[in-house]
């Protein structure tokens, strides 16, 4: 089991929330409804890495990059409005599950903010081909994944 901060211990132990409920028909997101949703990922998914850095930084910029892509192209077929306000959701849920329970959920979210932070780092040192070869097979596997795991429980995670 990791070891807890203070902060995160002095708000244990939480209650799960219900999961999200179906959105209404005919729902079209206003611009409150985005800064809202943006405010929950972002202190749902800050949460669930116990508020550590690089977890916080890495979740912050992902939530950032994935609303900066949104508003530069914007859906504008209702269906896909819907569906993407749905995995929204979802991935909000699921950082309440990594925020409440430190099991699987809380390991995955972990590992994407992790390996996110090594990324962006970039390398340390100068690597033979072959190593750059078989880690960019890595890296093709590891989107695999998490590509799977997005469409299997309809999340949005990057």
């Amino acid at each position: 089991m990791p070891r807890i901060p203070a902060n995160v211990a002095a708000t244990l132990p939480r209650k799960l929330g219900p999961p999200p409920s179906p959105l209404p028909k005919g729902f079209t997101p206003t611009a409150a409804d985005a800064r809202a949703l943006y405010r929950k990922l972002w202190r749902v998914g800050s949460l669930s890495v116990m508020y550590s850095n690089p977890g916080r930084t890495m979740i912050r910029q992902k939530i950032r990059e994935a609303f900066e892509e949104s508003r530069q192209s914007p859906k504008t077929d209702p269906v896909d409005i819907v569906q993407q306000w749905k995995r929204a959701l979802n991935t909000c849920f699921f950082f309440e599950i990594a925020s409440t329970r430190f099991g699987i959920e809380h390991s995955v979210i972990s590992n994407l903010s992790r390996v996110a932070a090594e990324n962006s780092q970039g390398s340390p040192r100068v690597q033979k081909p072959n190593m750059r070869k078989i880690q960019k097979e890595v890296m093709e596997e590891y989107n695999t994944v998490i590509r799977a795991l997005n469409e299997s429980m309809e999340l949005s995670l990057r």
